[in-house]
């Protein structure tokens, strides 16, 4: 019924408003915490929508913050936060190793009395995929939003939203970080004017990020109507994947972004998914690195250490 979904609709209302009134007291902790470490507070994805007052805020939902810190910084960063009680618990060794030489994060922070969550991230992808990112680039040009408190550029931040959706192998917020790029892109185009997208393509184009690019703008397009100018296209096209490709990734896709409820379910949205799981990793590292490391984590799941068991 209608109240019914008015119900719903004003509990997830609710739950966003706590979200982010904690969000605000964590980040003053937080700034305290960096301050102390010798590093600037730049904050990625839903943090910096909220706190930058962003269109794609509204009613959005975080399950944790993520941030961006020079990887020179790291061991000290970590240290910090240690100190104000952020820790990343109980890890397998191999994971530890795992996040610290492969990935673009260390493993995941949850402070011990709060239970909030952090990501600490050094760069927006693993350093193995092929993607050419130089991390100091994202900081000459962040923008400070409030006293303290960073966000990547525009360009980047656009750039960021798009390949946490078309490199990451999970999509139950699929549609959700569409939503997200059709926002900043049409709020970004408004205030920067058509300068923007020639920055935009640009950008991508000089960190090897026209792929994602293109995905982001071709989906957006076709499922949210997004306003993107025909040079942008234009632009892209040495990005864009031959024909017979493109036919398949917008089968995957179309699936990806369709709701995976029965009153909605498209065939074969369940091989679809593996599909953009496998894809995901391939994207993340090259084969001579990416085979021993699903065949160790089908290993670990098959036999767990005596600890998980006993959990």
């Amino acid at each position: 019924s209608s109240d019914a979904v008015a119900r719903h609709l004003s509990s997830a209302y609710q739950v966003h408003r706590k979200q982010c009134h904690s969000l605000r007291y964590e980040l003053r902790v937080l700034s305290q915490a960096l301050e102390q470490a010798g590093e600037r507070l730049l904050l990625l994805k839903g943090a910096a929508y909220i706190t930058a007052g962003l269109p794609a805020a509204r009613g959005r939902l975080i399950s944790d913050i993520d941030i961006l810190v020079r990887e020179p910084r790291i061991s000290r960063v970590e240290s910090v936060l240690q100190e104000f009680g952020w820790c990343a618990g109980d890890i397998d060794p191999y994971d530890n190793r795992y996040y610290r030489r492969w990935m673009h994060e260390i493993p995941p922070l949850g402070h011990r009395e709060r239970g909030s969550t952090l990501d600490v991230h050094h760069t927006i992808l693993p350093p193995t995929a092929k993607a050419d990112i130089d991390p100091a680039l994202l900081w000459e040009s962040a923008v400070e939003i409030q006293p303290g408190i960073w966000t990547l550029s525009s360009v980047d931040m656009v750039l960021h939203s798009a390949i946490h959706l078309f490199h990451e192998g999970e999509f139950d917020h699929g549609l959700r970080d569409l939503r997200d790029l059709d926002l900043l892109l049409r709020h970004f185009a408004q205030i920067e004017g058509d300068d923007f997208y020639q920055r935009l393509t640009a950008r991508a184009l000089q960190m090897s990020l026209g792929r994602p690019l293109f995905y982001a703008l071709r989906y957006s397009q076709r499922f949210l109507a997004t306003p993107v100018p025909p040079h942008t296209s234009a632009a892209l096209a040495p990005a864009q994947p031959a024909a017979l490709q493109l036919r398949a990734m917008d089968a995957l896709f179309l699936r990806a972004f369709t709701p995976d409820h029965s009153s909605s379910r498209l065939p074969f949205t369940a091989l679809a998914q593996l599909c953009l799981f496998i894809r995901s990793h391939y994207l993340r590292m090259p084969l001579y690195l990416l085979l021993p490391h699903l065949v160790r984590k089908a290993w670990m799941d098959a036999f767990p250490r005596r600890s998980d068991k006993d959990d």
